[in-house]
């Protein structure tokens, strides 16, 4: 079973409000190294109220990995429980007035996605298969290296293997490299 999303959000706001942030990540994973309940309300600083963390805050758990960039940027990164902290993400654009622009994956669970929110306000969550993402991110890296897999490697078997979204996204070309690859496979 998979358990890890990878989230990386890249952060921009004032040097005060990023300045408080810091402050309030580092004391609040200062115990153990990864957020949860009690310490996503911590780093918020905001009172802590009864709920689901999943609904409240996108995960149960966030490793969060922060690095400052300029007095005004910084990138925020880790692993969550089986989900994105999307909505983590929009709590503190909204406490800090910050602008963040995210992605995650999980290849495990088949899926990966971008979310990007201003104070609060969700200007992007959209989420596809994995392949599609990582496509749609590296786009020819990333196909050259599905090939190879491939032609190597007997995850995939046939092009049926491959989800139906991502074959959406190739060029008729890409799609005759993967039959051939697959003929290669084989043989």
């Amino acid at each position: 079973m998979a358990n890890h999303c990878y989230n990386w959000a890249n952060i921009e706001g004032s040097k005060e409000m990023l300045d408080l942030f810091e402050k309030r990540l580092e004391e609040a994973t200062k115990e153990i190294k990864h957020l949860w309940w009690e310490t996503y309300f911590q780093v918020l600083g905001i009172p802590l109220v009864d709920g689901v963390s999943y609904e409240v805050f996108g995960s149960r758990w966030f490793h969060p990995d922060w690095e400052r960039q300029s007095e005004t940027s910084g990138v925020l990164s880790g692993d969550s429980a089986w989900s994105p902290v999307s909505e983590f993400f929009r709590k503190l654009s909204d406490v800090y007035q910050l602008e963040i622009e995210s992605t995650y994956e999980e290849c495990g669970c088949d899926f990966g996605g971008w979310y990007n929110c201003t104070n609060g306000e969700v200007k992007k969550d959209v989420c596809t298969s994995y392949h599609a993402y990582r496509f749609q991110e590296e786009d020819t890296e990333f196909f050259y290296t599905l090939i190879e897999d491939i032609e190597n490697d007997s995850a995939y078997e046939s092009i049926d293997d491959l989800d139906s979204e991502f074959i959406s996204l190739l060029s008729e070309t890409q799609k005759q490299e993967l039959i051939e690859a697959f003929n290669k496979q084989n043989v």
